[in-house]
């Protein structure tokens, strides 16, 4: 219990409680009405583990200890005081059915001031008002903030006394002392960086059992503004199975310049329904995941060049997964493979980038260990050089990117041999310029990444219209010093069109992204920048030389890090610096200088 001490009627010192005690003045009270033992309760930054950074001031209590800076920005704060009666129980905020007897704000009459030397808000409060009964105990709440950030800071009981005089609560033994006085002055003082908001997203409102979700926390003060540095605690409550184990992974405890911080939530083997909580100064905040069915979605496939492989990982695989099936062996031809594509019927397309014999490998849908190519697609009449990435129509047609050719090569459905190109896009009209990226949008418009030099010199984007051949001048071109393009290395498309851009040698590595209408020297819409992720080995950098990339079904975005040998997936809409979604890497992947990816 906290006690005050007050001068009494002949100048001793006398204890209260922390319920402060006013002697009504009035001879017309109800002194009949009965008396619920009081709560005294007070709750602030010094008392019951109330708002850090917030405090009731003397008359109400002693002089608390204060070691923040004043928040003198009544403007901005907006306080208000709301005294309701909570003799017959408790309330929340003076609200439901019970209304506040008075509420003092900045305008009201008296109103709330700011006293800057003082470091003090202050109102006075008048007991005599129509409303307050003697014997009664009220509760005085104090709440600040701007549109969005406002919350309650704390609250105090006051019990009003039917005759003056000293009485003791025979409850707790305590002496309260009476004040004769009519008016009370509740004074407070609210101090900088107290928090006003905790916001939780999650990347996904429903994932696949055995999937993984990201879940964010946004914390801002009582201005709005971000709150870094402030502890976030993290929960989760689920039917029974859905959450996996451990069912939250958090990546920091701690909110970062943006005032966020993020966790994984991991789900079990059984459908359900997932709320994972945060908390942290006094407030918490949920978000709710449904935890669906396990969904078959498409495998991810990575060529790795430094493995000579092609890896496939089930849907939704994280960590260090292991593949489940792996197309490897001197059977197979693959020679640094460093570009992998499908085509409708699952027949799997390689780029090999061998300089001396370049080819393109086709495998039989499903095809694994040392297989045999159903196709190879190499010689002089291929017009293939360093070939770097692929793309196939919805008629089957082939298309290649030739990094030191400077153009495109397009090949009828099932080429093999030493097959001239049905078509190419190569001259000083189309711009191309190492191209490394390809793809495709509904249409059929070609997109392509120019990865120019390691620098950025001659880095673009240049978009063909459906069958263009020859020395074809694009339809347009994203290029220039505010496009953010440095080495661009893959290129894909989401379901809106919207182009997502590795860039191989930004500092740090970058996934810029586009609009779908994008052209000349534009901004990208939004970047996803790279970001250490804790607990994850020999990961200092997330994306190390980011080259494939490509979005699955629900519009996640995997990257292939070559430098550190990884598949890093970012959740649809992700932007800015961001904790993944998930990172596959570990000895078990198999992943080694991997460069594309393909679903």
């Amino acid at each position: 219990m906290t006690h005050l001490p007050r001068y009494g009627p002949t100048g001793r010192w006398l204890v209260a409680t922390s319920l402060l005690a006013v002697a009504a003045c009035s001879t017309d009270r109800n002194l009949t009405a009965p008396r619920n033992r009081p709560e005294l309760a007070i709750s602030d930054g010094a008392h019951q583990g109330g708002t850090p950074g917030f405090f009731f001031l003397p008359p109400l209590v002693a002089q608390p200890g204060t070691g923040g800076a004043f928040d003198a920005d009544i403007a901005a704060l907006s306080p208000q005081v709301a005294i309701c009666d909570i003799t017959l129980g408790p309330d929340r905020d003076c609200g439901g059915a019970t209304p506040a007897i008075v509420v003092y704000t900045t305008t009201s009459t008296p109103a709330i001031t700011v006293v800057p030397s003082a470091e003090t808000y202050q109102v006075s409060w008048d007991t005599k008002l129509e409303g307050f009964i003697t014997a009664h105990t009220y509760r005085v709440h104090v709440a600040a903030g701007g549109s969005g950030t406002r919350r309650e800071l704390g609250f105090a009981d006051v019990f009003l006394t039917p005759t003056p005089g000293q009485v003791k609560d025979l409850a707790t033994g305590d002496l309260i002392v009476l004040n004769d006085g009519r008016t009370l002055p509740i004074r407070f003082r609210i101090e900088s960086g107290i928090p006003g908001t905790l916001a939780v997203t999650a990347a996904s409102a429903s994932i696949p059992t055995e999937g993984t979700d990201l879940i964010t926390a946004t914390l801002q003060d009582l201005h709005g503004a971000p709150l870094a540095g402030a502890t976030v605690a993290w929960s989760v409550t689920a039917d029974a199975g859905t959450a996996g184990t451990p069912p939250l992974d958090p990546t920091s405890g701690q909110t970062d310049a943006a005032g966020t911080t993020a966790t994984t939530f991991s789900a079990g083997t059984t459908p359900g329904t997932a709320v994972v909580t945060a908390a942290g100064a006094g407030l918490s905040a949920n978000a709710t995941v449904t935890v669906t069915g396990h969904v078959v979605g498409k495998p991810l496939y990575v060529a790795n060049e430094g493995a000579n492989s092609i890896t496939v990982f089930a849907t939704g695989a994280t960590g260090d997964a292991v593949p489940t099936g792996v197309i490897a062996g001197g059977d197979t031809r693959l020679d640094s493979p460093v570009a992998v594509t499908l085509d409708a019927a699952g027949n799997i397309y390689v780029a090999n980038f061998d300089v001396t014999v370049p080819s393109i490998t086709v495998y039989a849908p499903g095809a694994s260990g040392n297989a045999v190519p159903t196709a190879v697609i190499t010689g002089g009449q291929t017009g293939l050089c360093d070939p770097f990435a692929l793309a196939v129509d919805a008629a089957g047609n082939l298309y290649v990117a030739n990094h030191c050719a400077n153009s495109i090569t397009v090949y009828a459905p099932g080429a093999n041999g030493d097959v001239a190109p049905d078509r190419a896009i190569v001259g000083d009209q189309t711009g191309l310029s190492s191209p490394s990226g390809l793809a495709l949008d509904a249409s059929g418009r070609i997109y392509v990444t120019n990865q120019g030099d390691l620098f950025g010199e001659n880095a673009s984007v240049e978009i063909f219209s459906s069958g263009a051949s020859g020395n074809a001048a694009p339809l347009a071109r994203i290029a220039g010093g505010s496009t953010g393009l440095v080495a661009p290395a893959g290129i894909a498309l989401d379901a809106a069109g919207n182009i997502y851009v590795p860039n191989a040698n930004a500092s740090p590595a970058d996934v810029t992204i586009y609009a779908a209408a994008a052209n000349g020297d534009v901004a990208p819409t939004s970047t996803i920048i790279t970001r250490f992720v804790a607990g994850i080995p020999d990961l200092s950098f997330v994306f190390g030389f980011p080259i494939g990339i490509a979005l699955d079904g629900s519009g996640n975005v995997h990257v292939a890090s070559f430098g550190n040998h990884s598949v890093v997936v970012y959740a649809a809409g992700a932007s800015g610096v961001g904790t993944p979604l998930t990172v596959i890497a570990g000895g078990n992947t198999g992943l080694a200088a991997l460069c594309g990816l393909a679903f």
